[in-house]
């Protein structure tokens, strides 16, 4: 069991650096993910249509020519 300065003194790992993608996973799926979640926001306000069509223009880019797995467009596909 770790003593409470020992927990404390640890440093976090930090996950806004660029990491290595995982076996399953593509270089661009979290960025496609996210766009896709803005874009779901973005969707529900009547006034944003235009800004959402951008949006999933982008992301619809992104899948097409970047490197996006097929889980991640799955995962999309149920937000």
């Amino acid at each position: 069991m770790k003593n409470l300065s020992d927990y404390l003194n640890e440093k976090k790992q930090d996950t806004k650096k660029p990491h290595v993608a995982k076996k399953d996973e593509g270089a661009d799926d979290k960025k496609f993910m996210a766009l896709m979640v803005q874009y779901k926001t973005l969707r529900k306000n009547k006034d944003d249509k235009v800004k959402a069509a951008s949006v999933l223009k982008k992301a619809l880019e992104l899948s097409k020519d970047g490197d996006v797995s097929s889980k991640a467009k799955t995962a999309a596909a149920y937000l």
